[in-house]
């Protein structure tokens, strides 16, 4: 039983398009976050402490489902325009739909052009790098160290390399996971022979250490203080965003812009169309 309300908008078929498409979404929507739980059990990646969330893994079916989703609406909004039968209404959602057709193409313009531009992806990696400087006082055991993860919590982001300068002399510098550091911190001799810079670990005076593939967790830069001759090393671990985030991303924004813009050139003769009969613009 329709309410006066439905009636008047647009009778059982407008409800019917209204219903289904309610239905509809739901559906997705439960099909989204079930494919998204599936393939982070299956890569089995993830974890809540430390809080690990790799997007990347299901970023692609996540922006495929909403740019169905999104086409999808503008079917539906179509239908109901077809069979309201207010012009006064049908105004008001073809200038609404404009507007958002509007701020979402600049939207897209703008993700697409910060992530393929080049010197935005310098400044991202200029603001997430890390510099500092470790002393050698000739300790016996691992006093000069720093500590870091390799990529941010959702994965947008990893450590790509780590520049080492040395002052005074020649400085050998390992890159070792926390559980090598924590079981030989106090025997540099040991700790040198699990370090994952097995080739390049000398700075004389300058060292880039290029990481890749790391599992996810906390990694150390350590100083070896008793064979190093160097007085002091600066440090700088840069980060790099990930290359999956920016093949998926600036594409699927083109898409949407596409879809937006097809939209908006379907509904501005529309608009024009029901302005003339239209009781408030």
């Amino acid at each position: 039983m329709l309410s006066g309300k439905e009636e008047l908008s647009g009778g059982y078929r407008l409800a019917n398009v209204r219903r289904t498409k309610r239905y509809l979404y739901l559906v997705e929507l439960a099909i989204l976050i079930a494919a998204v739980i599936l393939v982070v059990i299956l890569e089995g990646r993830a974890s809540l402490v430390p809080f690990y969330l790799p997007i990347n893994s299901f970023l692609y079916f996540v922006l495929l489902m909403g740019l169905i989703i999104v086409i999808e609406g503008f079917f539906f909004r179509a239908l109901e325009l077809r069979f309201m039968k207010s012009a006064s209404a049908k105004f008001y959602i073809c200038k609404m739909g404009i507007r958002s057709a509007i701020i979402a193409i600049i939207v897209c313009v703008i993700v697409v052009l910060v992530l393929w531009l080049p010197f935005t992806h310098g400044a991202i990696e200029d603001a997430t790098a890390t510099t500092g400087t470790m002393i050698n006082n000739g300790s016996t055991s691992a006093t000069a160290y720093t500590s870091f993860r390799d990529r941010d919590p959702l994965g947008l982001t990893s450590v790509s390399e780590i520049k080492v300068t040395s002052y005074g002399g020649e400085a050998r510098v390992y890159l070792v996971s926390e559980q090598y550091f924590n079981a030989h911190k106090n025997d540099l001799s040991v700790m040198a022979s699990y370090r994952i810079n097995s080739n390049d670990y000398i700075a004389n005076p300058s060292l880039t250490i290029e990481v890749e593939n790391l599992q996810y967790g906390v990694y150390y830069l350590v100083l070896d203080t008793e064979a190093s001759s160097a007085t002091s090393i600066s440090y700088t671990i840069s980060s790099a965003i990930s290359q999956t985030f920016l093949s998926y991303v600036p594409f699927y924004a083109l898409l949407f812009a596409v879809a937006y813009a097809c939209w908006l050139i379907y509904l501005t003769p529309l608009k024009r169309k029901y302005a003339e009969a239209a009781i408030y613009r």
